[in-house]
């Protein structure tokens, strides 16, 4: 009987050993669910010498090539996925929330950040894309930021809710270069402050000779009105202003086959016109005009007058 005990109890053993040994020498099936605690001893599930997932048994950080996780779920590798899902950390976004800072709003309500460290006291990144709660501090919004290894900001949008946005690109001197802001009333404005700023629609060329344009454009400009700036022609009225006789202004016509001072047909076609330009130019026609039929006038007025004296 003792003899039948103690093989039973040999076969009992050689089963348990069996039972938990399985998960190295074969495959097995869960019946039910399975607690580990760790009790504060790491859990490594290692490939080979080195690598693998690593569990913090105290802290329940999880490392994936790494032994010293500082967050959550910290890999030490490529990550592959088809969907990547990142969520506020604040159960209600439109609840309003109190902060002692924009170091510690900045870290609570960071959604995204990448790149390199750039400030340890707020954790900023390269990259990163916040959505802030209605808070002491601001109203809600979403902001997202590229910044240089410098800690210099090149690229923000902030859009607050139901509010005001605005885009902005800076320059390594955090100078804007380009701005698109919109005060949520419907007043957008678009802006390049910078005094050599150039504009290019359908065309990437702003020389034409020896001339420079901040706007070109290929193709047609359509407004409801154009103010420019430039000289203007009331040097005609002046004194010492030399004007053509009339039969000068013949001659002229007759060699050249257009006005003094103004291009031709065939230069306009090769070289466009200045319209501030033609209008001085214009002006200055009409202006010799009217002191050619001021004259005229007199000449008028004289023989009316002489022929009255007959």
């Amino acid at each position: 009987m003792k003899k039948f005990l103690f093989a039973a109890m040999l076969l009992g053993s050689a089963f348990a050993i069996t039972a938990q040994t399985t998960i190295y020498t074969g495959n097995g099936t869960l019946n039910s669910n399975r607690t580990v605690r760790l009790a504060g001893n790491y859990l490594y599930f290692q490939p080979s010498s080195a690598g693998g997932m690593f569990i913090n048994g105290t802290t329940g950080l999880v490392g994936v090539n790494t032994t010293s996780p500082s967050e959550m779920l910290d890999v030490n590798g490529n990550i592959k996925s088809t969907r990547g899902i990142f969520t506020t950390a604040f159960s209600n976004p439109l609840q309003t929330q109190n902060f002692n800072s924009w170091d510690e709003m900045s870290n609570m309500c960071r959604v995204i950040s990448a790149g390199s460290l750039l400030n340890a006291t707020s954790n900023a990144r390269t990259f990163g894309f916040y959505e802030y709660p209605p808070s002491n501090l601001n109203p809600a919004a979403v902001f997202f930021t590229v910044q240089d290894q410098s800690y210099k900001s090149r690229y923000r949008f902030w859009a607050n809710v139901n509010g005001s946005s605005y885009m902005t690109l800076y320059d390594g001197s955090q100078q804007t270069n380009f701005s698109i802001t919109d005060d949520g009333n419907n007043l957008v404005q678009v802006t390049l402050p910078k005094e050599n700023s150039f504009l290019g629609i359908g065309t990437t060329s702003f020389s034409d000779g020896t001339d420079t344009y901040r706007l070109s454009v290929n193709g047609n400009i359509r407004a409801h009105r154009v103010k420019v700036y430039t000289t203007w022609a009331d040097y005609v009225f002046e004194e010492d202003y030399k004007l053509p006789t009339l039969e000068e202004v013949e001659k002229h016509i007759v060699e050249k086959g257009h006005l003094i001072d103004i291009p031709s047909a065939a230069e306009v076609e090769e070289k466009g016109i200045e319209l501030g330009e033609m209008n001085k130019l214009l002006l200055q026609k009409i202006e010799e005009l009217t002191l050619y039929t001021i004259e005229l006038n007199k000449q008028v007025q004289e023989l009316k007058s002489q022929i009255k004296k007959q």
